[in-house]
């Protein structure tokens, strides 16, 4: 008795899978992948919560006060600033440029933040300015 069953298992195992059970599986395999996606999501999440001005400092001070450089210059700009450190001081660690840079990196985020204010303020002088033109009192004259 238990042989047959057995060779049910391996005739069941052995015949290949109809397109709808090889839907339902990859739909569970999918569902099993979403699911640990899922927890490692909140992981990071959570993680992300718990140290949010920790994370928001040491991206500053990394932006403003990097030693390595940047890796997006080129290597002529490397040595070349290679060649000027070698010269100069440590008494002055940012330099003209690395403001710059730190400006021009952070005007994208900044610009994001200043437009919908400067199209509120646009919207609200433009309406100030049409309802003067339209709905102007009338001065009276003292001239009594």
């Amino acid at each position: 008795m238990q042989q047959q069953t057995q060779n049910r298992k391996m005739t069941i195992r052995n015949r290949p899978l109809t397109p709808i059970e090889k839907l339902f599986a990859d739909r569970i395999d999918i569902k099993a992948k979403c699911r640990v996606q899922e927890k490692k999501l909140n992981e990071d999440f959570e993680y992300i919560k718990d140290h949010t001005s920790y994370l928001l400092l040491s991206g500053i001070s990394s932006l403003l006060f990097s030693s390595g450089g940047n890796k997006n210059k080129s290597e002529k700009q490397s040595v070349a600033h290679a060649g000027e450190n070698q010269h100069s001081s440590n008494s002055a660690p940012l330099s003209l440029s690395d403001f710059l840079y730190v400006a021009k990196s952070m005007a994208p985020a900044v610009w994001d933040i200043i437009q919908p204010l400067i199209i509120t303020w646009g919207i609200n002088k433009a309406k100030s300015l049409l309802f003067g033109l339209f709905f102007k009192k009338k001065k009276i004259s003292s001239e009594n």
